[in-house]
């Protein structure tokens, strides 16, 4: 259960920010790419500290790198509610995305190291309904705060959240028979890989299509008038869907082929940014977020699972590229939407990115087919 916490708690840290992007700029005087800037730059620090920490969860163990990481992170959001300009704001949220970037990982090598397959696609579904929650909660958390008290406020509650779990992460056990992996064999045995370097080209994409460009539909919609509440409201709704979806998925894991989940995940991709890419409004935002969060429900936890079979020898190191691969497309795809902010441009950016989720509909469905277990 703190393993659900505490992804819970990350994913709040990351979900504050696409809605306060507008508030901030305002407070603080900046244009709105300069703060948008910011997602960016979360992204890339999530993504480049990744090998760092599986490396140091490899030789030290799982457990003593989320207790530090943690306590990193809520100094952090701390840190971000004195921020003064674009210039400290961008820099105290690469921190803390630096500092949050071992959270996921190292619960997916947790569960790797102490769940055989079956449960173990079970408990990413758990993972990605606490995601979810996690998303909702910053969303909406974010939204109020701001409009209530003030956008500081939100990250004190962040900090406060992240050193509070830290009392729980203490009580946990390290997983019994853990590998500690030597980094440079890790590394050639995964770069021998042919199935984990094509998961990891279809994951980059993944975190463009679901973390970069999706950040952005909640700036897309103020851009129309909407308030910071409405609009982290409806893009809350990505949370809820992750959630329902994930629990249903309980009923057909083991029935259903994995591949046939990463298809229905792509239409649902495609659907989404059809529609805002015809119309930004209230409700195809909103039916945008529900539908990328049955898409992340059903496609990325499959990815995960898929992951962390393909790289069984070197798990550590394998799943620390995963994660990497996942935010450096976060990455581009937040650069390519604090483009779209800075000339109003949200149209075109949805009709690009629904030409690259059909690609990529086409190329997990295909992959996975194909693919046989190795566990």
């Amino acid at each position: 259960m703190i393993l659900v916490i505490a992804a819970f708690v990350s994913m709040i840290d990351r979900s504050v920010m696409p809605p306060l992007v507008p508030v901030i700029a305002a407070d603080l005087g900046s244009p709105v790419d300069g703060i948008g800037l910011s997602l960016t730059v979360y992204a890339i620090s999530y993504a480049a500290l990744q090998l760092g920490w599986a490396t140091l969860a490899a030789r030290f163990g799982r457990v003593r790198i989320l207790l530090a990481s943690t306590v990193i992170g809520g100094i952090a959001n701390l840190a971000t509610a004195f921020a003064y300009d674009a210039l400290t704001y961008s820099v105290t949220r690469g921190l803390a995305g630096a500092a949050f970037s071992a959270t996921i990982t190292t619960v997916l090598i947790y569960y790797g190291d102490s769940l055989p397959i079956r449960q173990r696609a079970v408990a990413t579904a758990n993972l990605a309904a606490a995601i979810s929650l996690g998303l909702a909660a910053g969303t909406v958390g974010a939204g109020a705060i701001a409009q209530w008290w003030g956008w500081r406020w939100v990250y004190v509650a962040v900090a406060v959240a992240a050193l509070l779990l830290i009392a729980g992460l203490v009580r946990l056990e390290e997983p019994a028979g853990a590998a500690r992996e030597r980094l440079l064999p890790s590394l050639r045995r995964l770069a021998r890989n042919r199935w984990a370097i094509a998961i990891l080209v279809l994951t980059v994409i993944e975190g463009a299509l679901l973390i970069g460009v999706f950040n952005y539909l909640a700036v897309a919609l103020q851009a129309t008038g909407a308030s910071v509440l409405v609009a982290g409201a409806a893009t809350a709704a990505f949370g809820a869907a992750v959630v329902t979806v994930s629990q249903l998925m309980r009923l057909v894991l083991g029935r259903w082929s994995a591949w046939m989940l990463l298809l229905l995940a792509g239409l649902a991709i495609i659907a989404a940014y059809i529609a805002v890419a015809v119309r930004i409004s209230l409700p195809t935002v909103l039916a945008a977020a529900i539908l990328l969060g049955l898409a992340w429900a059903l496609g990325h936890t499959t990815m995960q699972t898929w992951m962390t079979d393909a790289v069984a020898d070197g798990r550590a190191i394998g799943m620390s590229f995963f994660s990497i691969s996942l935010f450096v497309g976060a990455s581009l795809g937040a650069g390519a939407g604090n483009l779209a902010a800075g000339t109003h441009r949200f149209e075109l950016l949805f009709a690009l990115t629904t030409v690259a989720a059909v690609g990529y509909a086409a190329a997990t469905t295909v992959a996975r087919s194909r693919y046989v277990l190795r566990e």
